[in-house]
């Protein structure tokens, strides 16, 4: 426990400050916490560092481990066996949350006051506008042909602002912590045309809800973290489906069903049940594997919200996987540009991913800029 409160606050050192315009407004959410600005955000209980590199788009080609959160049934894609002892990756929005943050832990220094009370509302004022996200976790795990087993620790936070910042309101501060054990399992029916997969997660989870942050509880973070989290347990978990036709190009379907169960942990409130959708293509190229996804997400529920463009449930993307080592992707997420890379040196892997996370209810009207990387040990 005392590792998991370590970790979390890391997080929320790091992001805790943070500012955002305006949550996404005349939605209908879910009730419960995960109703909040985070979840309509970041409905996703897990986003792979790889994925987000192709526009987030997986569902019809997923093929490793990520496949356990986006669609089990590409467990059976995959032929080879790995066991990540170190799986730890990171998302951050880069720069301007490590500007905020230098900022503000130099204000912490300041002596009580007024003059520590208005460096506090500067800052915030500055970066006034635009959203700012982060998350660190740690999914180690032992993955092989239609099978999957691992231990997932995930933290994330976010906060919105007030309209606004005074010394008893500068934000609004939202933080999730997950952790638990994930089992998974696929099989191939029909010479693998057909594919089927499960995944179950037995989860326990620290939320963390500050209305309102004032300048003491600012300058004083651990502690009010720390007074401040509430805890839950959940069992949830995915299926899916994916299915490969005789044709050029190897074209494949595929959907998903996320966050199945109770879903639900306690004070920590209950996250979303969503449909996805995919097709894919696969073709044989010769050298190399290239790989083409488009998603569409939450097809039954249009994402839970009202008012919000077709674009922020759209995701597509291509990966090119070299004969050895390096793998490059691209795609759209949401309307954005995402880019990706990825090394892996059998013992050693590091994946990185660009792409931004729309706050508002279309592109361009709060776009939040992130990076993501990860770094694996392990036998891969």
């Amino acid at each position: 426990m005392k590792k998991r409160i370590v970790s979390f606050l890391f997080v929320s050192l790091i992001a805790g400050l943070t500012v955002l315009d305006s949550p996404r407004p005349a939605k209908a959410g879910p009730g419960g916490i995960a109703g909040s600005a985070l979840f309509q955000q970041f409905p996703a209980l897990y986003q792979g560092v790889i994925p987000l590199g192709m526009g987030g788009a997986f569902t019809a080609v997923a093929d490793d481990e990520n496949a356990v959160f986006y669609n089990p049934a590409g467990l059976d894609n995959i032929q080879d066996s790995s066991f990540k002892i170190i799986n730890v990756s990171a998302d951050v929005t880069y720069p301007n949350m490590v500007t905020l943050y230098n900022n503000a832990r130099s204000d912490s220094n300041l002596p009580a006051g007024s003059t520590q009370d208005q460096a506090y509302i500067n800052d915030f004022n500055q970066f006034a506008g635009q959203s700012l996200y982060a998350r660190v976790g740690d999914y180690s795990n032992y993955t092989t042909h239609d099978f999957s087993i691992g231990l997932l620790t995930n933290n994330q936070v976010m906060a919105t602002p007030a309209a606004a910042a005074t010394t008893n309101n500068l934000a609004s501060l939202y933080g999730l912590s997950d952790s638990g054990i994930v089992v998974s399992g696929a099989y191939g029916f029909f010479n693998h045309h057909l594919q089927i997969g499960g995944t179950l997660m037995g989860l326990s989870q620290m939320f963390l809800d500050i209305p309102s942050l004032s300048v003491a509880q600012a300058s004083t973070l651990q502690s009010t973290i720390n007074s401040s989290l509430t805890h839950g347990l959940g069992i949830l978990g995915n299926v899916g489906a994916i299915y490969h036709f005789d044709l050029p190009l190897n074209p494949t379907i595929g959907a998903s069903v996320e966050n199945i169960g109770t879903a639900d942990f306690g004070q920590a409130g209950t996250l979303p049940q969503m449909i996805n959708a995919g097709v894919g293509l696969d073709p044989d190229i010769g050298f190399g594997r290239l790989l083409v996804d488009f998603d569409y997400d939450d097809v039954a529920n249009y994402l839970y919200y009202t008012g919000d463009s077709l674009w922020l449930h759209t995701h597509f993307g291509v990966q090119y996987q070299f004969p050895a080592i390096l793998t490059l992707s691209a795609g759209v997420y949401e309307g954005y540009p995402t880019f990706g890379f990825g090394l892996d040196l059998w013992a050693f892997m590091v994946n990185g991913s660009y792409y931004t996370e729309e706050a508002g209810v279309s592109p361009g009207q709060n776009p939040n800029h992130i990076v993501s990387l990860q770094v694996a040990f392990g036998w891969m």
